[in-house]
């Protein structure tokens, strides 16, 4: 990553975090659940993809979940971290309690 995500982006993967959980408080959320959360919120506003990801700069296609791992493993959305220690191979996204 090489630009600093927008406050947009952070608060959109706060936002898919806290969905991802109400929706599924039986699994793990995972980063690419909070993809999936952060396209709902995205497809209710015309041009909002464009908006949310004006800040990333990079050319071609882009691996957003990645970007999503990247910017959280980077400690970049307050209170979240990855948990590499799934079965599976799939890093979830936990929430740090407040101390």
């Amino acid at each position: 990553m090489k630009q600093k995500p927008s406050d947009y982006f952070l608060g959109a993967i706060l936002r898919g975090y806290e969905k991802e959980a109400a929706e599924h408080p039986d699994k793990a959320a995972t980063c690419s659940g909070i993809w999936d959360q952060v396209c709902m919120e995205c497809i209710q506003k015309s041009g909002a993809f464009a908006e949310m990801f004006a800040w990333d700069t990079r050319k071609g296609h882009h691996n957003r979940i990645g970007t999503i791992m990247e910017t959280i493993e980077a400690g970049l959305v307050p209170s979240l971290r990855l948990d590499r220690t799934t079965h599976g191979g799939k890093p979830i996204v936990v929430r740090d309690s407040p101390q």
